[in-house]
């Protein structure tokens, strides 16, 4: 503030620095509005990393041991072209029962939803689900069961293995995964192709084939033949010839069988008109 010689006061500066004070504050604020969102995005990406391991950590930590109980993959008794075997799995959040023959039990996480595989690989052989591939066990009384259907079509060796992996919630992230249950399974061959007589029977089985194929075929080239001559024979100069030949000889019998009653009639006639003039001589002899 400044006094004037009259007694006065009047402020410093005039109108111009009240001029100037909106703008210094409008200023400020964009600058302090501008480094709190540089600060918010400078540190968004660590915490949702951070809270995406804590919520694995947290999904994890809900984990419990389950049982698994599975076909045993030797016990199938796969047979090359035979009916598909049934390939059971059970996943259960306590252990209740006790394995039955031919299966095979292990502990397994439960408490998420679980998701079981069978991969199946070798020459002709297939597993086919019958089930979902994920189902929940979210607590200890839950029980889950996939079913496939294992069929081979040539004997040999397969691989059957068999994969358990329990997920977060709905997504596709891994939470625990049990390494795979791998199995080599012999597949046998149908009965009767096996024995030292195996090898003579599908000789025996080829040869008979090739003879069946072979007649049909020379059937049907005996049958075209055939109807090839018929049909040159029918447009060849001398059956046609054969044709009027015939065709004449027929009618003119069929004259001959007209004219013979003509024949015939006359005949008789003059034999009764004979009789008669034998008959008037002898009257007039008489006389």
């Amino acid at each position: 503030m400044v006094v004037s010689r009259w007694g006065q006061y009047r402020p410093l500066g005039g109108p111009s620095v009240l001029g100037c004070f909106p703008w210094t504050v409008l200023a400020v604020v964009i600058a302090l509005a501008s480094g709190l969102v540089f600060l918010s995005r400078s540190s968004d990406e660590p915490r949702s990393q951070e809270t995406y391991a804590e919520e694995i950590g947290q999904a994890r930590r809900q984990l419990f041991t389950g049982r698994l109980i599975h076909t045993d993959a030797r016990s199938l008794g796969l047979v090359a072209g035979a009916e598909p075997r049934p390939f059971r799995v059970e996943v259960m959040g306590s252990w209740g029962r006790a394995g039955r023959p031919g299966e095979t039990q292990s502990p397994v996480s439960a408490g998420a939803q679980i998701g079981a595989k069978l991969h199946c690989s070798g020459a002709g052989v297939t597993c086919t689900p019958l089930s979902s591939e994920r189902q929940n066990v979210l607590s200890r009384n839950d029980r889950a069961t996939w079913v496939w259907d294992v069929s081979a079509q040539r004997a040999g060796k397969v691989g059957i293995a068999l994969t358990v992996t329990a997920y977060m919630g709905e997504g596709d992230t891994v939470l625990v995964e049990k390494p795979p249950v791998t199995s080599r399974v012999d597949v046998a061959a149908p009965p009767g192709d096996h024995g030292p007589l195996s090898w003579a029977k599908g000789l025996w089985r080829w040869l008979n084939g090739v003879a069946t194929s072979l007649g049909g075929l020379a059937l049907s080239v005996s049958a075209v033949i055939a109807l090839v001559l018929t049909v040159i024979r029918w447009r060849s100069p001398a059956a046609d010839a054969d044709r009027v030949g015939t065709t004449e000889g027929v009618r003119g019998a069929g004259r001959r069988i007209r004219e013979r009653p003509v024949r015939h009639s006359r005949s008789v006639l003059g034999r009764r008109t004979r009789l008669a003039v034998v008959r008037r001589r002898r009257s007039r002899d008489t006389r």
